[in-house]
């Protein structure tokens, strides 16, 4: 059985900066004992997806009672496949009412200089994140373009069978573009429209425990100035406690055109030491 949703996302481009990124899939939370104690059949994809997605909307606000490490390094590659340029960016990040307080601890292994704290907690990469997160909508920051809410809606899906991830018994689905579907405007969508991967859903409590993602065609942008060759995309998670699955690791690994200038760019993130605030 197919299943389908409609969704859109809107995304705007900095040339200095990747102009595809695949948000953090945050899918997690517990549901209640009765949802629990149902299993579905394996071919009833619009039950397990539908269950996802109302775990998702749990976690994203279950997220701001943590405090976290998040480590961010990126990586610019060479024609050959060399690192011709790596930064990484470490932080401490406690919930706030208005947002998030991200502290930058190090910066490429050092403590960061005068300005430098400021400079990055004005930022708040972490924070438009979290935000394109609960709304859906994608922006221009690496991490963040957009959501694996909006790849649930926009992507067909088809029940590939039980698998283990890291000792977590799972429902494994594949997604594949959904050619019948009407075009939709926004990067976003181009995007997502043109990934194919696997998700692995944990059988108890609908937890996304792990999912891959690729491009299958090229993307051309920006009135063909701009074009995303290739876009892959790898994401863990697992519990944080209280019933919270959230991001443990991100990669992303990018290769487009801007104008005529080619670019390759790989990115890592984790985030670790989950604490209750």
């Amino acid at each position: 059985m197919r299943a389908r949703r409609r969704g859109s996302g809107r995304h705007a481009g900095r040339s200095r900066h990747a102009w595809v990124a695949l948000a953090a899939p945050v899918i997690s939370g517990a549901l209640s004992v009765a949802l629990a104690a149902l299993d579905p059949a394996p071919s009833d994809l619009q039950f397990i997806l539908s269950q996802a997605q109302k775990v998702q909307e749990e976690d994203m606000a279950a997220w701001r009672r943590y405090r976290f490490r998040r480590r961010a390094e990126r990586q610019e590659i060479g024609e050959s496949g060399e690192v011709v340029r790596r930064e990484v960016l470490e932080f401490q990040v406690t919930p706030r009412d208005d947002g998030f307080d991200e502290e930058l601890l190090f910066l490429d292994g050092r403590e960061p200089r005068a300005g430098e704290k400021e400079r990055y907690r004005d930022l708040g990469s972490f924070a438009r994140h979290y935000r394109t997160m609960l709304s859906g909508v994608g922006h221009e920051e690496v991490e963040g373009g957009y959501s694996l809410a909006l790849l649930l809606r926009l992507s067909s899906y088809r029940y590939a069978g039980l698998e283990d991830r890291q000792g977590v018994a799972c429902y494994r689905l594949d997604f594949f573009p959904d050619e019948a579907r009407p075009k939709e405007r926004g990067v976003a969508w181009k995007v997502v429209s043109a990934m194919k991967g696997s998700l692995w859903i944990a059988r108890e409590g609908f937890h996304v425990a792990a999912a891959r993602a690729e491009t299958v065609r090229p993307i051309p942008l920006a009135l063909s100035l701009a074009k995303v060759h290739e876009v892959q995309v790898s994401v863990e998670c697992g519990p944080v406690g209280e019933g919270v699955w959230l991001p443990r690791r991100i990669e992303m690994r990018t290769r487009a055109r801007i104008l005529f200038k080619p670019f390759h760019r790989r990115n890592l993130y984790a985030y670790s030491d989950f604490l209750l605030r």
